[in-house]
């Protein structure tokens, strides 16, 4: 269990061009912040985000990414600036060594964008890689590069993000912790977990 009495920071990121429903859910988002409690620090780039978590005098509990763009396969997302940043990038930005001021507390990641193309079945891959431990690189702690993350994707793997059938992921996503359709979601637990 996390101790989340301390400071919980956020980032959102919301491309709005082409993206039916993205004002709504910027507020949407900024609800959910107001209620769970998040700083939003005025960084303009992940870059400056992590920055000033490092930088900052206050202990932080959390931190929680949103990112809502046109995304690809390949793990691919679309910056507002429009050049395609993979993930896994992003990702490092908050790892245990870029971002010692996180270690050991959770990184969520919402992610509502697609994941490729595909609207129909995906082809299961049965390939499977060990991880790469680098758990020596921080000696003191022996921790792991990568730890405590939580990433929540709207689509799965090569899916398109269907929100133009419905209400958005993140409208969605704002239902549950109010109480809405609790039962309905698997999510549930983790958000309780989470902000208690």
């Amino acid at each position: 269990m996390y101790d989340m009495s301390k400071t919980r920071v956020a980032f959102m990121m919301c491309v709005t061009t082409g993206r039916r429903g993205a004002e709504k859910d910027i507020e949407v988002m900024n609800k959910w912040f107001d209620k769970y409690q998040f700083e939003t620090p005025s960084g303009q780039s992940l870059e400056e985000f992590r920055d000033q978590i490092n930088q900052s005098e206050d202990e932080i509990s959390c931190c929680l990414i949103t990112l809502m763009s046109h995304g690809r396969s390949h793990g691919l997302i679309q910056g507002k600036d429009g050049d395609k940043v993979d993930l896994d990038d992003i990702f490092a930005l908050f790892n245990n060594i870029q971002c010692p001021k996180l270690q050991e507390k959770p990184k969520i990641f919402i992610i509502q964008a697609c994941r490729g193309e595909d609207h129909g079945v995906e082809e299961i891959e049965h390939e499977f890689k060990e991880a790469d431990c680098t758990c020596n690189l921080i000696a003191i702690r022996r921790l792991p590069t990568a730890s405590d993350y939580y990433v929540v994707y709207s689509t799965q793997k090569g899916k398109r993000d269907e929100a133009k059938l419905g209400p958005s992921y993140i409208h969605e996503l704002w239902l549950i912790p109010v109480g809405v359709c609790v039962r309905e979601y698997r999510i549930w637990p983790f958000i309780n977990a989470i902000s208690d």
